[in-house]
């Protein structure tokens, strides 16, 4: 998954379009373009990709913290104020479906991952993934023969 924004000790880098080839750069806190000195990062090309809305990257960070102190509650709640924002978003529905697993909600973990799936366009690597988060879910239902069936449809999009 690509890093939206990290923290360290210099402050906070967000990644930024830089064009419409399908290439970003990074952008420093004090609002200095880096592009010259940086070294462009490379996503798809694809309608879904990372999000850049500050908002909702301030969110995303927010989410990961809590979710790795253990305070999966918060956590969930930062992911639904960003889906607020960005409903139509994939890469939010797939934190949040990955989320729900990890609290034991299968149910709404396959349902999160199926709506990531509907806005994911021809991203196979987030397609992919999200149906492993779905093969994983109904597995831990009991639904072995279903889970199969999401194992197969992912890897068929790895290929």
């Amino acid at each position: 998954m690509p890093q939206t924004g990290a923290s360290s000790g210099t402050g906070t880098v967000a990644v930024t379009p830089a064009d419409t080839s399908g290439t970003t750069t990074a952008q420093g806190t004090e609002g200095t373009d880096t592009a010259a000195t940086a070294t462009p990062i490379e996503t798809p090309a694809t309608p879904a990709s990372a999000p850049v809305n500050p908002a909702i990257i301030a969110l995303l960070d927010n989410a990961h913290a809590n979710e790795q102190a253990g305070r999966l509650p918060t956590a969930g709640a930062a992911l639904e104020r960003a889906l607020r924002i960005e409903p139509r978003n994939p890469v939010l529905w797939q934190e949040l479906a990955m989320l729900k697993l990890k609290k034991g909600d299968y149910v709404q973990a396959e349902n999160c991952a199926a709506r990531s799936n509907s806005w994911a366009g021809a991203n196979k690597p987030l397609l992919a993934k999200n149906w492993h988060i779905i093969s994983e879910a109904r597995s831990l239902r009991g639904d072995n023969q279903g889970a199969k069936a999401a194992l197969v449809r992912a890897k068929s999009l790895e290929e």
